[in-house]
């Protein structure tokens, strides 16, 4: 078994851009100071979304009837960054939502500690309502800001998972190189990053930058028909495709994932090329502007390569 103890420090989940569906049947709406929060039935699916400015988000997709299933493909990318480091005795997650990749971990994992921090306290209400959620032995879920507690925490981790997005925009905090360099702190030797972010503007230029500007290596998955990226960040030795892909087959053999590690590595695109933009700082991180410049991004296929 393996020995993981996994803290998923939840702010918000952000998983497309694209307003939720008129053909949503609303369940609930609830306001907190933070978000308005919609969950909603879509065909059968349990949909979270976050509205502002008569736009909304989906945040999360339950499917009632399969609690293993990660509807949102990006979800399933996310989990490709277990196989990266030699050791799996701890994982942070930043963004919650629906607590979807967290339970997905829990109920793959059950004799492992997951610890989940997110900062809206009805995000929490809401996911335990609706999305099939609980606390119980080895899995957690504390309210705080996902920043300040990595600022405050005392243990490490061996992966960190990063999918927080309030609405179209990527807390500010939690994108520059000063968060990444609290991350890196948090993590083991040989322990890694991942990220959720988009392709389509000057944020995914920004984001891949800022990595590099703190860790060695990035390596990227992009679900198909999709504008997510998981970008994976780490240091060390550049791995190599056939050991990446005999850990994830190993580690595959020993807990049975539903969404099989080896076919999502298969995927892995390696960052070739830094973008041609300052990195992000506490200083200066205009996320929602960078959200809205798209004639200048430099764009993923410029970029990457496929690894050896």
């Amino acid at each position: 078994m393996v020995a993981l103890r996994s803290l998923v420090v939840g702010v918000l989940a952000w998983m497309s851009l694209s307003p939720a569906s008129a053909e949503d049947r609303l369940i609930e709406a609830r306001e907190s100071i933070y978000n308005s929060i919609y969950i909603s039935d879509r065909d059968g699916l349990r949909v979270m979304s976050f509205g502002r400015n008569k736009r909304y988000w989906t945040e999360s997709i339950y499917d009632p009837n399969d609690e293993l299933a990660l509807v949102l493909a990006y979800g399933r990318y996310m989990t490709a960054a277990l196989a990266y480091p030699p050791k799996l005795d701890a994982i942070a997650e930043i963004g919650f939502g629906g607590g979807r990749t967290a339970w997905y971990l829990h109920k793959h994992l059950p004799d492992v500690p997951i610890v989940s921090v997110e900062l809206d306290p009805e995000v929490v209400a809401l996911a335990k309502q609706y999305f099939g959620v609980a606390d119980g032995p080895n899995f957690e879920i504390v309210e705080k800001d996902g920043r300040l507690f990595l600022v405050r925490n005392k243990t490490s981790y061996d992966v960190i998972l990063v999918d927080a997005y309030r609405g179209p925009f990527v807390p500010f905090h939690l994108m520059t190189r000063d968060f990444y360099q609290v991350a890196k702190r948090n993590l083991t030797p040989g322990g890694v990053l991942a990220q959720n972010i988009h392709t389509t503007t000057m944020l995914f230029d920004s984001a891949i930058a800022t990595l590099k500007s703190v860790f060695d290596h990035v390596d990227l998955y992009q679900p198909r028909g999709t504008n997510n990226v998981v970008a994976i960040a780490y240091d060390g030795a550049k791995r190599k495709r056939r050991d990446l892909m005999q850990s994830a087959e190993a580690l595959q053999a020993r807990i049975g994932f539903r969404y099989a590690l080896p076919g999502l590595i298969a995927d892995r695109r390696v960052v070739k090329r830094v973008p041609d933009v300052d990195p992000l700082t506490d200083d200066f991180a205009p996320v929602e502007m960078l959200k809205a410049i798209e004639r200048h991004n430099q764009g993923i296929d410029d970029l990457v390569e496929v690894p050896e």
